[in-house]
């Protein structure tokens, strides 16, 4: 039978009283582990990632205790979302069948495969204010500790979901204070997530005993949740002053469940999602299918692979969604990274190297910028010069895109560009100038928006993976039948080639897929995407989600895609992106063809 989840809050506000935890005690010995590498760690209110880049969760929570045959299948779409992060619910056999170490490898592998961070939490201990029941889950993750030592820059420990019921903070914080040092002691390097008292609702016990609780962690490298419901989260007020009362320790704090509502009332999603994009705070919404128990709406999706709820198009598609700010781990957008093996020192962010690969597109009026990543870097800054060689001026500052567009610009007149990458330990030089000249082609004025990402940032092996989303930014629906994007490349040989449709959430069957020659910079060939009109429509103020693409020549072989026109490693999360066109009825309404 399926196990349900039910949060019982009615259990909760009865629990009240102060129960203290006993002291942990330290679990068995695992065998030898891998070595520890240099992963996430914690500065301030910020949590970076190992290339030193900041990182801010965006994802979803998945039961995986409990429908432990649908992994396969959830992850890959969990990652069609664009999400960075998943949260997965382990059992440490105290309620449910246990994960041992091979299964909890098994799911790094597949999210690492899916360029997910993992956060795992052990859930049999939820609303339990016993000692013995958070000393079952640190034995746990202790006789798992193969599985997560050597895997700190992609694994996140979350101790216990919603460890102690009761609304106080003294038993809660005793019970951590022996916890974290338990962990430590075992050689467990992973950051750690701790959730509030009181079912993950009581942020008190965080402004009240979190200093106390994040001292005994010797490499200060732990971060707090709150599980925002109708207590934390009830209104605009309370997610707000939750969320600044946590900040204020000089901690980093995470929503690490929420709902749009819950079995006591309604929960104030959207200023969850637009504050916690402001304050630069992550989250993770809970959860993606498989509640029971009266909280059914509470999925996201209709099945592991199956198509978004209501809530789950809230979570995914919204203005502050996963679409639309999730950025992946630069472990995973870092060119050529490897994992470097740590040696017990913390972190300490270095001056960053100048950007690579700055080129420069011509618009009408404008330039369009693109540039790799530089490690470390957390934020760029673009100087524009009439002349060769510069002096240059610097138009834009702080950006935190690797990609920049200037506007503004004479047609016919050539500008020059570099881009300097900057963080905490300051300014890199500039990169290699880049010139281009704004050319008179006019730019398509469109309520059609034409988003990008690339799905695979390796630009030598035998497959091209472009996602789109389309946006309707005007008042009226547009039927995705009278609409084509076209995606343009060098095919680098006289090979067949092949396309597919991985997924989409209109439906994959619902696209076609054809091929066409074109003479142009960077591109002697386009693939075009149309729709039938079983696709449906998209309206006002919506989207089309993800459509993930696939490109590859009968033979196998590999592309060169560092010389395609429409292609960019940098852009890991959905951008608006004119080196892709699409056309309404054959009219050109958005980007600019090579």
């Amino acid at each position: 039978m399926a196990r349900k989840r039910l949060k019982s809050f009615a259990t909760m506000l009865l629990a009240m009283a102060v129960i203290t935890a006993s002291a942990i005690v330290s679990g068995g010995q695992a065998s030898a582990a891998a070595t520890p590498v240099k992963g996430f760690y914690v500065n301030g209110t910020t949590l970076y990632d190992a290339t030193g880049k900041p990182f801010v969760m965006r994802g979803v929570n998945h039961a995986h205790t409990w429908f432990k045959n649908d992994l396969a299948a959830a992850i890959p779409a969990i990652a069609a979302t664009g999400a960075n992060t998943v949260r997965i619910v382990l059992s440490d056999g105290g309620q449910w069948t246990r994960d041992d170490v091979a299964s909890v490898q098994n799911i790094i592998a597949l999210c690492d495969q899916y360029n997910l961070i993992t956060m795992l939490e052990v859930h049999d201990a939820t609303g339990s204010d016993s000692a013995s029941t958070l000393n079952r889950a640190v034995d746990y993750w202790i006789s798992i500790k193969d599985a997560l030592i050597g895997k700190e820059d992609r694994v996140i420990v979350n101790i216990a979901n919603e460890w102690f019921g009761s609304w106080s903070s003294d038993g809660w914080a005793s019970g951590y204070q022996a916890a974290i040092p338990a962990l430590r002691n075992a050689g467990i390097k992973n950051t750690l997530v701790v959730d509030a008292a009181g079912w993950g609702q009581y942020p008190n016990s965080i402004f009240e005993k979190g200093l106390a609780v994040a001292s005994t962690d010797p490499l200060k490298n732990m971060i707090f949740s709150i599980h925002m419901y109708e207590y934390a989260g009830g209104d605009a007020a309370t997610v707000k002053s939750n969320i600044d009362n946590a900040l204020a320790l000089n901690i980093p704090v995470i929503i690490g469940e929420f709902g749009h509502k819950h079995s006591s009332g309604d929960v104030d999603e959207a200023t969850i999602l637009s504050y916690t994009q402001q304050k630069g705070v992550g989250w993770l919404a809970w959860s993606w299918y498989g509640n029971g128990g009266g909280v059914e709406y509470l999925d996201l999706a209709t099945g592991p692979a199956g198509s978004l709820t209501d809530w789950g198009k809230t979570v995914v598609n919204s203005t502050y969604g996963t679409l639309a700010t999730s950025q992946l781990s630069g472990i995973y957008t870092t060119p050529g990274y490897q994992p470097v093996p740590d040696n017990g020192n913390t972190p300490v962010p270095t001056v960053p190297a100048a950007p690579t690969g700055l080129t420069a597109a011509a618009g009408n009026g404008q330039a369009v910028l693109s540039w790799n990543a530089s490690s470390g870097a957390t934020s760029y800054a673009v100087k524009r010069a009439a002349v060769s060689g510069g002096p240059y001026t610097t138009i834009a500052s702080n950006v935190a895109a690797t990609s920049y567009t200037d506007t503004g610009l004479t047609n016919g007149n050539t500008y020059y560009y570099v881009v300097s990458a900057a963080n905490s330990a300051g300014t890199s030089s500039h990169s290699t100038q880049a010139s281009v000249t704004p050319q008179g082609t006019p730019v398509p004025s469109s309520s059609l928006v034409l988003q990008y990402r690339a799905g695979d940032t390796n630009s030598s092996d035998n497959q091209i993976k472009p996602y789109f989303n389309i946006k309707n930014n005007g008042t009226s629906p547009v039927n995705l039948s009278s609409l084509k994007l076209r995606y343009y490349f060098t095919k680098d040989g006289n090979q067949t080639m092949n396309a597919w449709i991985d997924w989409a959430q209109v439906g994959s069957s619902n696209i076609q897929t054809a091929f066409g020659s074109v003479s142009g910079t960077n591109a002697d060939t386009y693939v075009e995407l149309s729709f039938t009109a079983a696709a449906g429509s998209i309206a006002p103020g919506g989207q089309t989600g993800d459509i993930q693409l696939r490109i590859s020549k009968a033979d196998w072989s590999n592309f060169n895609e560092n010389n395609d026109y429409s292609f960019d490693a940098t852009k890991t999360s959905y951008t608006d992106w004119n080196k892709v066109t699409l056309y309404n009825n054959g009219d050109l309404v958005w980007g600019i063809e090579p």
